[in-house]
Formats: C-alpha cells, sequence, structure tokens
C-alpha cells in the first residue's frame, strides 16, 4: 500500500515536471522571437535533403519524448528502490516490475494520442490561418491543454488579420495611389500563401511540423500581417497624397520591421504622383481622372482669371514629405506654362531637362537631393522665360511706371496744366459735365506737356472715366483718370485693382484740389490786397483771411508732401525692389497687392474704424478750405463792388463839389 502511494505520487510530480518544462520551452521561444526578412514573409526552406535528415531526426525527435519517459522510468525504478535490500520482498519487487510496465504502456498511448492530436489540429489551424472557419478547432476547448490553446490563439489571430486586409483589398476604389496600394498588399499576402501552402506541403511528411515549429516560423508573419493590417485600416477610403502622408508617417519608425512593409510600399504608392508632377511642371498636364493630385483645375475660368481661379493648391492632398515651399514651387511652374501658352499665345518649348526624378527620391529628400534639384531647375526655367515675355514683349515695367506718373500724380506739369485746362468744366454740376469735352481737354494737356513724348501705347491706354453721378456732386468729384490694360497686364492690373488705383487718384485729386484751391485764393488775397487798403474798416477781416489762407496753404502742403513722399515714394521704392527680386509671377502680383494695401492703409483708406474717423475729419477740413475759397471770392466781389459805389463820392470829395443827384449804385 505504501509502494503503491509512493508511486501515484512520482507520477503526479513527473506530469508536473513535463508541463512545466512545455511552457518554459513555449515561453524561451517567443523571447526568442527572429527578425523579420526585409522584403516579404519568412518561410521555411525545405530541400530534399534537409528533409531527409528532417525525416529522419524527426523519427528521433518522436522517440524522444518516448525515450524521455523511459528514462524517466528507470529512474523513477531506482528511486523506488530502496538501499535496504533486506526491506526488499522478492513480491514487492515483482508488483514493482508490472506497474512499470503499465506505466510505460500508458505513456506510449498518451504519445501516440498526442501526436493524432496535434496533426489534426495542425491541418485545421492551416485553413483558419487563412480566415476560413473551422468549427471543429476551439481555442476554449476543455479537452486542449492550456500552452496549446495558446498556440491556437496565435495561429488564429493570423486568420483575423488576413481576412481584415483582405476586405480591404476586395473594396473597390476611385484612386490611382489607393489602386498601388491594393496592389501591394495583395502582394504580400500572396507571400502568406506561398507561406501557407510550403507548411502545408511539409505538414504531410509525418512529424515533420510541429505546433512549436509552426510557432517559430510565424512569429514574423504574425507580426508582418499586424503591422500590414494597421496600415491597410488607417488608410481606408483615403486617396492621393492623404493615402502617402500616412503611409509616410507609418515608416518614421524604429522598428526595422515596419520601416521594411512602409519603404516598398511609399515607393510603389508614390509612383502615380510623381507621374503626375512630372506632366504638371513639364507639360502643364494635369492627368489627375480621380481628383488626388494636389492641384485641381477648373475647366469653366477662363483666361481672365486663369492664374487666380483655374489652378488651386488644395493643401490637405499635398504629402507630407513634400513641403510647402516646394508644393508651391510646383504650382506656380505648371499655372507658368499655362499662362504662356494661353494667355500670351507663347508656345516656345523650353529647352528643359524632362528626365523624371526617382519615386523614392520623393520620400528621401534627406539622403538623395534628386527630386528638389529636378523642381527648381524646371522652376528657374520657366520662371525666367515667363519674365522676360512680360518684361521684353509686353513692357510690364513701363506701365507700372506709367501709372506712378498719372495716376498717381507724379507727372506734375501735366496734371497741373490738365487743371488749368479743365477747371470751368468742372465747376459745373456733375450732370452736366459731358465725357467728350474732358477728353479733348486731355489731349490738349498731353500735346503740351512731357507727356507728349510718352510711347505710344502708353498714351493710348490713358482715358478718363466718369464716375456715379449724385445731384449734389460736381465734376471734381466724378472726374478720373483711368488706365487702360488687355492681355497678359490685366492678370497683373485687375479690375480690382483698378478700383484700387481709382480709389487712391480721387484722394490724391482731391488734396491736389485743395492745393489748387489754396493756392488760387492766396493769388486773388494778394492781387486784391491794394484794393483793399481802399476800405480801412475791412482791414482786420482781410488781416484774418490772409493769416487763414496761410494756415490752409501750409496745412495742405503738409499733407501733400506726406502723401508725394512719406506713402507713394516709399511704397514704390518698395515695389520696385520687390520686383527686381520677383522670381515669378506669383511674386510680382503679391508685391503689387501688398504696395497698393500699403498705400490704401497709409491714405486711411483701407475701411479701418481708425482710418474712416481720420478721413472723415479731413474731408471735412477739405470742405472748409472749399467754402472758404467759397467766401474769398465773394469778399472780393463785394469789395469791388463797394470800391465801384464810392467811386463817386470820392470824386466829388477830391473836386469839392457836392450835390444830391448824385444816383446810388447798386451793391
Amino acid at each position: 500500500k505504501v509502494l503503491k502511494v509512493r508511486l501515484e505520487t512520482l507520477q503526479f510530480l513527473y506530469a508536473l515536471a513535463d508541463t512545466a518544462s512545455t511552457e518554459h520551452h513555449h515561453d524561451s521561444i517567443n523571447r526568442s522571437m527572429p527578425i523579420s526578412s526585409a522584403s516579404s514573409f519568412d518561410i521555411p526552406s525545405f530541400s530534399l535533403l534537409s528533409v531527409q535528415q528532417g525525416s529522419s531526426s524527426t523519427k528521433e525527435n518522436g522517440l524522444s519524448h518516448n525515450s524521455s519517459h523511459i528514462k524517466s522510468s528507470t529512474s523513477l525504478q531506482k528511486l523506488l528502490h530502496y538501499s535496504n535490500d533486506n526491506e526488499t520482498s522478492s513480491s514487492s519487487k515483482s508488483h514493482l516490475h508490472s506497474a512499470m510496465n503499465k506505466i510505460n504502456e500508458i505513456d506510449n498511448n498518451t504519445s501516440l494520442q498526442r501526436d493524432a492530436d496535434e496533426s489534426r489540429i495542425l491541418r485545421e489551424l492551416l485553413f483558419g490561418m487563412q480566415g476560413i472557419e473551422t468549427p471543429r478547432l476551439l481555442a476554449n476547448d476543455s479537452n486542449i491543454d492550456r500552452c496549446t490553446r495558446t498556440l491556437i490563439t496565435r495561429f488564429l489571430e493570423c486568420g483575423w488579420l488576413y481576412e481584415k486586409i483582405r476586405k480591404i483589398i476586395n473594396t473597390p476604389t476611385s484612386s490611382l495611389v489607393a489602386q498601388a496600394f491594393i496592389a501591394n498588399l495583395s502582394s504580400e499576402l500572396r507571400e502568406y500563401h506561398r507561406l501557407i501552402s510550403v507548411i502545408e506541403q511539409q505538414e504531410n511528411i509525418p512529424g515533420m511540423v510541429s505546433l512549436k515549429k509552426l510557432h517559430v516560423w510565424m512569429c514574423t508573419p504574425i507580426q508582418r500581417l499586424k503591422c500590414l493590417a494597421a496600415i491597410a485600416d488607417s488608410c481606408h477610403g483615403k486617396k492621393g497624397g492623404q493615402l502617402l502622408s500616412i503611409l509616410y508617417m507609418h515608416s518614421q519608425h524604429g522598428d526595422p520591421l515596419q520601416q521594411s512593409i512602409l519603404y516598398p510600399l511609399l515607393y510603389n504608392c508614390t509612383i502615380p504622383i510623381r507621374d503626375m508632377i512630372v506632366e504638371w511642371i513639364c507639360n502643364g498636364i494635369i492627368n489627375d481622372p480621380y481628383q488626388e493630385f494636389f492641384v485641381s483645375t477648373d475647366k469653366m475660368i477662363g483666361e481672365e482669371k486663369l492664374w487666380y481661379d483655374k489652378y488651386t493648391l488644395r493643401v490637405p492632398m499635398v504629402p507630407t514629405f513634400l513641403s510647402m515651399e516646394q508644393a508651391k514651387k510646383i504650382w506656380i511652374t505648371g499655372k507658368s506654362i499655362n499662362f504662356l501658352r494661353v494667355v500670351c499665345k507663347d508656345r516656345t518649348m523650353l529647352q528643359i531637362n524632362k528626365t523624371p526624378a526617382s519615386s523614392q527620391s520623393l520620400f528621401q529628400q534627406q539622403r538623395s537631393t534628386e527630386f528638389q534639384d529636378m523642381i527648381i531647375s524646371i522652376y528657374n526655367e520657366t520662371t525666367r522665360y515667363l519674365r522676360s515675355i512680360l518684361d521684353d514683349k509686353y513692357q510690364m515695367m513701363d506701365h507700372f511706371k506709367a501709372i506712378k506718373r498719372y495716376l498717381l500724380l507724379g507727372q506734375g506739369d501735366f496734371i497741373k496744366y490738365l487743371m488749368d485746362l479743365m477747371e470751368n468744366e468742372l465747376n459745373k454740376p456733375a450732370n452736366q459735365v459731358f465725357y467728350h469735352n474732358l477728353q479733348s481737354l486731355m489731349d490738349a494737356a498731353i500735346r503740351v506737356t512731357n507727356a507728349q513724348y510718352e510711347s505710344e501705347d502708353i498714351i493710348r491706354r490713358l482715358d478718363l472715366r466718369l464716375m456715379y453721378v449724385s445731384p449734389s456732386e460736381l465734376g471734381w468729384d466724378v472726374c478720373c483718370l483711368d488706365y487702360k490694360f488687355d492681355g497678359p497686364l490685366r492678370t497683373i492690373f485687375t479690375e480690382e485693382n483698378s478700383l484700387r488705383y481709382m480709389r487712391i487718384f480721387n484722394h490724391l485729386w482731391r488734396v491736389k484740389r485743395m492745393e489748387y484751391t489754396t493756392c488760387g485764393v492766396w493769388k486773388q488775397l494778394m492781387k486784391s490786397s491794394r484794393e483793399f487798403t481802399a476800405i480801412p474798416e475791412i482791414s482786420d477781416m482781410i488781416h484774418t483771411c490772409f493769416t487763414m489762407s496761410n494756415e490752409m496753404t501750409k496745412f495742405v502742403q503738409s499733407v501733400n508732401y506726406y502723401i508725394m513722399f512719406e506713402v507713394l515714394e516709399c511704397s514704390w521704392s518698395d515695389l520696385l525692389n520687390k520686383l527686381m527680386d520677383a522670381k515669378d509671377l506669383e511674386q510680382i502680383l503679391e508685391a503689387h497687392d501688398d504696395s497698393l494695401l500699403k498705400i490704401l492703409t497709409r491714405l486711411h483708406l483701407d475701411g479701418h474704424e481708425t482710418s474712416q474717423e481720420l478721413a472723415k475729419q479731413l474731408r471735412c477740413i477739405f470742405d472748409l478750405i472749399l467754402n472758404f475759397g467759397s467766401i474769398i471770392q465773394c469778399l472780393i466781389q463785394c469789395v469791388e463792388n463797394e470800391i465801384k459805389a464810392r467811386k463817386p463820392y470820392q470824386q466829388q470829395q477830391r473836386h469839392g463839389t457836392y450835390t444830391k443827384n448824385v444816383e446810388p449804385v447798386r451793391r
């Protein structure tokens, strides 16, 4: 009875030791997980020689478990033998030998049953690892030991990941980049199928594949499937630059396995965008059937708005591995080509290097400058040619200078003579001022002043415009100089910019009118100064008028100085510097717009609350100056009438003749 209890105890301890050794081996496999290959799933190599060797070794391995049991049984026999032979009887020895034989028989049957169960599990697992349901294989089967259940769960995870990726692949997509991405995922799944096929072939050889071997082989493929599933899930539904940005974000990872997966994906998915970029910057053509390029086109826009509205930079579609500066250069280069062809009617083929950069150079710009060099080379050549066309053929700088001379009142002799000629006409109510009358006066001013030496093109573009007429306005308020543009110049001097120039001109014209009025008042006062002495009673009033006239003249001169030198000249100098440094049309337009906005702001015409208040006060002062000029005219007229009325009395007083028959002079 004591022997039987000891035997059962030792069997229990042996079973615990076997389970512990199995779990220790499983943990050691997890700790020593191999690094994945650089390109695809690791596939175990089985040559004919290795199969034969593996077969023999497998047979030995197959017996190793039994032999271990035999060794254990032998050691068990030794443990059960007592050192004192006197205590052991012959009957107990025979009982012990029969018990050991039964143990060996049970162990052999258990080993055979275990091999049969493992083979069945392997066959079911190969289906489950391909996403095929296996109802005969359950991870929570109580008849399967815990270690095997853990392995089964891990293998079935491959099937779940595989099915997740396969569903994303089978989802219809309308994107060239997404199609390239799906093609790469399909290639990865084919490699995974190849691995499963090789394992299935080896599984037919008895003892060639075991759960532990399969676990070692599948460590890297499982990690690879996890990475692919995560990438596919984050990229699902994305296209174009957005998809590339996600792939690039995943590639910025320290894990070599993830980098080895992402770099081939990025390389293949970047090819469609690379081709679109090359086609755009070399030929100005957008070949984007699925709206995934970061430059979009609107076919409804005509040539007048070609540069502004026809081609749009879609910032969300710019891949993150491209800087915004590079994206803008790509955008501007293609626009420049289309601007030359459509607006400038120039179809000259530029001598540029059209060798496309490799796709890898797009997302590995830290290692290679091939893509950057291609962009800069084509950008510089295209924009340089466009700038030469604008300067040489369309005389862009000459028109800028003409605007400064005429619309910004820089041609002083012309403006002064024009105001002298138009004074009587502009003093009329606005509804009595006619365009043809003013046009003839302007032509006369051009013929007399230095404006006659301008080119015919500039004189032809110089024009007059009569603005909206209200009943209370005079000709001064509605008359405005204008400058006509056509062709590519309309892109630079747009209708909006023309309205800005009109607002600036009206303000400058009003200031010039104030200057003209104060000068006229001063001349009238000086001309009538001798006549004022004939009426001593108004000497104090005349002195006040002179003082006010001087103050108004000083104020107008100060305003005029501020406008001409601190506003116009400074802005013009900055504009010239920017125009000289501008490399492309976009920079020219930005410099022009900035200059106009700066002038409007400094003239308090930008619409800001403070500017509106200052402009209102300045307008009130200007109205006071005009009223003062009218008062001076009335005063001088009254003085002249008074002098005429007093003249007969003064004559009678000189001659000493007094009479009552002198008729009073109507004043």
